[in-house]
């Protein structure tokens, strides 16, 4: 059954970005495989740690909103969990039956409206 989930992954900030890159992709083509979709991608960049993880206090974060198995992803998270360079992750499920159009266009819908509301704040400001 596909199902949408949302994931944030903080990975170890000492990885150079090649070696961040590659780690990513890992797990994107495990938990997006056999037809899974990725709706939202949001890379946050390396940011300081409330508290010190695994003697870290820096860590790059990155987010997903994708929609996939729950067979992928629970073995993304096993590897995930004996990942030395994964510090920590996060799995949120959203729903079930997904469809990634549909959400892509909520999204942008949302981010529409957003946009306009700025605009509009923008102007009322400067009149």
């Amino acid at each position: 059954m596909r199902r949408e989930y949302e994931l944030t992954i903080i990975a170890s900030a000492h990885l150079n970005e090649e070696d961040h890159r590659q780690l990513i992709e890992k797990y994107e083509g495990i938990f997006l495989a056999d037809g899974g979709e990725v709706v939202l991608k949001n890379d946050w960049g390396v940011k300081r740690l409330a508290y010190s993880i695994k003697g870290h206090f820096k860590g790059h974060y990155s987010f997903y909103d994708f929609i996939g198995s729950s067979d992928h992803l629970k073995e993304a998270e096993r590897l995930m969990r004996i990942d030395e360079n994964i510090l920590r992750y996060m799995v949120i499920n959203i729903g079930e039956d997904a469809d990634a159009d549909e959400r892509k266009a909520e999204i942008a819908k949302a981010e529409a409206a957003a946009a306009a509301a700025l605009a509009a704040q923008k102007q009322a400001i400067d009149v």
